[in-house]
């Protein structure tokens, strides 16, 4: 690997602007103040249980992004065979850990299932936000 990609990874880490590419420290600011802003909607407008399942949602939803995005940076210093089959299993390990806690989270335990997967969205919003501000300062 190059000096000149290991400046851009680093770069793209630390949440510098890169012409068109959207920092992930953005992404990850952005998505924080979406979850903040839905749970607090949904405690205010619905119900205290319903602020706490959309927090733990998105708490899930964007520790499993952090995961994958330390994976993938990983991947990207090293990209050998090797290297990918393990980033390919730690991502169906990652799956099966978020499959099995959805699943105990949703069986055994009293969280609002609706708001809940609202909080799994706010990666999505995240992501879309900071993309839609990008945009702007582009083409403006």
């Amino acid at each position: 690997m190059t000096t000149a990609t290991r400046a851009r990874q680093s770069e793209i880490l630390a949440g510098g602007d890169t012409g068109a590419d959207i920092p992930l420290k953005k992404v990850e600011l952005t998505s924080y103040l979406v979850l903040l802003a839905m749970a607090l909607t949904g405690w205010l407008l619905a119900s205290p249980l319903v602020g706490i399942s959309v927090l733990i949602g998105g708490f899930v939803v964007i520790l499993s992004f952090q995961w994958l995005k330390r994976d993938a940076f990983s991947l990207s210093r090293n990209p050998t065979k090797q290297a990918k089959i393990r980033f390919m299993l730690k991502c169906l390990g990652r799956l099966v850990v978020l499959g099995l806690l959805f699943y105990f989270l949703v069986r055994y335990q009293q969280i609002h299932i609706p708001g809940f997967l609202v909080g799994l969205a706010t990666t999505q919003v995240g992501i879309f936000l900071a993309t839609i501000s990008k945009m702007k300062r582009l083409l403006a």
